[in-house]
């Protein structure tokens, strides 16, 4: 008798509530999933290209061949082909980064308010392969290379960072200094040292080498120079922003 029961109550239940609905009470509150943030827009421009780079501004967007003064929002992917170069500036501070030959990153950016008249980014570029350079703008702006291998901390320096063959993430440090992080532990690279991380030993750090001192991003460099661009403000006001770069 009790398995009759319930089974009549299963069906009379959903025939109830549709009653209920359509005599005017009040329908069932739906909850809409909460959606992700929108990417930060304009956290980068890029100043100059040599040889073959493409950049992909969306998850599923499609590969473009990159130009000077094309706008990078945060999740944009730069790929660079045989010999060629990418040079990029960032929109708050002027930070510079350059991505050589056979690279691949993504360029990643959130906005916060540094002081009621400035919106600083915290940047992270996540570094699939290659090699990269990176002079950064001494500020409280963090800026941060994430690699398979480790993670690299700056705050106001000049370095180059590379994947080598075997993944081990290196960092070359010419100015300034670098915290190198993985799960292990971490170590200081100074300027004038070399510190090298892989995922299954900790950090360590040497006196970095002549041969190990890379001079790519020196060949056509940017020297001073200044890029204007045009966007729209919360209001939708178009206005032009002037950049300068050193």
């Amino acid at each position: 008798m009790s398995k009759i029961v319930l089974l009549l109550c299963l069906f009379i239940l959903p025939e109830f509530a549709a009653a209920s609905f359509l005599n005017g009470d009040d329908p069932p509150i739906l909850i809409a999933p909460l959606l992700p943030p929108a990417p930060e827009k304009d956290i980068a421009l890029v100043l100059k290209t040599t040889g073959q780079v493409q950049i992909n501004n969306s998850s599923n967007g499609a590969w473009q061949n990159a130009l000077r003064g094309m706008r990078l929002n945060a999740g944009s992917q730069v790929r660079t082909g045989e010999q060629s170069l990418a040079a990029i500036v960032f929109t708050d501070d002027k930070s510079l980064l350059k991505v050589r030959s056979n690279s691949k990153v993504m360029i990643n950016g959130r906005r916060e308010e540094e002081s009621s008249s400035s919106r600083r980014i915290i940047k992270t570029i996540a570094m699939e392969f290659g090699e990269l350079w990176a002079k950064v703008t001494k500020s409280n702006s963090p800026f941060r290379i994430e690699t398979p291998s480790g993670v690299a901390a700056v705050k106001g320096t000049v370095f180059y960072g590379v994947i080598d063959g075997s993944g081990k993430f290196h960092i070359i440090c010419l100015d300034g200094a670098v915290e190198l992080i993985n799960k292990l532990g971490s170590v200081l690279v100074q300027a004038g040292q070399t510190g090298i991380s892989s995922p299954n030993t900790t950090p360590e750090s040497h006196a970095t080498t002549p041969n190990e001192l890379p001079n790519w991003a020196n060949d056509g460099g940017q020297g001073n120079g200044e890029i204007e661009i045009e966007f729209e403000n919360e209001n939708g006001e178009k206005k032009k922003l002037k950049i300068r770069y050193q």
